[in-house]
């Protein structure tokens, strides 16, 4: 398994493969598609990495803090609170990986039939619309975690509240048994050490799945209107071989056999698209939202390609 998480999508030689034969065919879009959904998986996979970091972390602090009796009470509960993530990210992170393999086994697929069969072949590109049922299942993983998380905080942002009150309260019982003044703690900010231990890990981990769910959202977005690409470059090739056998019947043979070919080893020609898993990163959660905002825009195109 850790093989497998090794590797990023878009690095792999078979995603390479099928995007160079869909570029060479004209199917750029297509091609685009494809390579957003794999840098998506790869985001998330990088999420889930991020977490188990804060995690481990947030374990550590907590075996690590001062005893004492307050604290060992409360150590259990943080504990728990901290494996309850825990478990929660190594189930996300071996969903990613099902959806991993199942990418690059489609893909390779598609890319054999491809260099034997010709371009129909790569219209199974609609069938990575085979993750959708995973990546829907991921979405509602994470919008759990991100529920029993928020109950965790608040949980923990009362139990600090209370650890520090409860040292105030004890601090200014020996000021006034030493016959000194009493400090006025609502002045100062006072934290306790759970704030800094796991309140702030947690409240990490929070923002990284709601940034994963951000993801799955255009992810799923962008499958659809992967088919919906599929299906209108499907469309326009049956136009042009009819408009072919109207025009000029007999040479509308050759040239559908002519279309269906995949030409391999392929003459190199300009990039256009520029598949880096880094610049991809850099367009940010911004264009995942906007991507988000307009989700109504493929379900308009599909109509109009019925």
């Amino acid at each position: 398994m850790d093989m497998e998480a090794g590797k990023t999508l878009t690095n792999e030689e078979v995603i390479r493969e099928l995007l160079e034969l869909l570029k060479k065919n004209a199917m750029k879009e297509q091609a685009n598609d494809v390579f957003e959904i794999c840098s998506y998986v790869d985001v998330l996979e990088k999420k889930i990495d991020s977490m188990t970091e804060e995690l481990t972390n947030m374990q550590n602090q907590i075996k690590e803090m001062q005893e004492d009796t307050l604290v060992n009470n409360a150590k259990k509960a943080l504990s728990e609170a901290q494996e309850r993530l825990n478990a929660r990210c190594e189930q996300i992170k071996s969903q990613v990986l099902e959806v991993k393999a199942q990418v690059k086994s489609t893909a390779k697929s598609i890319v054999d039939e491809a260099k034997a069969k010709g371009r129909a072949a790569l219209y199974r590109v609609s069938e990575f619309l085979g993750i959708k049922k995973r990546l829907l299942d991921i979405r509602e993983n994470v919008r759990g975690a991100i529920k029993t998380t928020d109950k965790d905080i608040a949980k923990t942002a009362l139990l600090a509240k209370g650890f520090s009150e409860a040292g105030q309260t004890a601090a200014n019982a020996f000021r006034t048994f030493a016959d000194k003044p009493k400090v006025d703690y609502s002045q100062k900010e006072q934290k306790h050490p759970i704030t800094k231990a796991v309140l702030a890990p947690m409240k990490a981990v929070r923002k990284l799945f709601v940034s994963m769910e951000l993801h799955l959202d255009a992810s799923i977005d962008k499958l659809d209107n992967l088919a919906m690409n599929v299906q209108l470059d499907k469309e326009k090739h049956m136009e042009n071989a009819k408009a072919h056998e109207q025009t000029e019947p007999e040479r509308a043979g050759a040239e559908r056999v002519e279309a269906e070919i995949v030409y391999l080893p392929m003459v190199a020609e300009p990039q256009e698209y520029q598949y880096n898993a880094d610049a991809f990163e850099a367009r940010g959660v911004d264009e995942v939202k906007q991507e988000a905002a307009h989700k109504e825009v493929p379900k308009v195109r599909e109509d109009k390609a019925r």
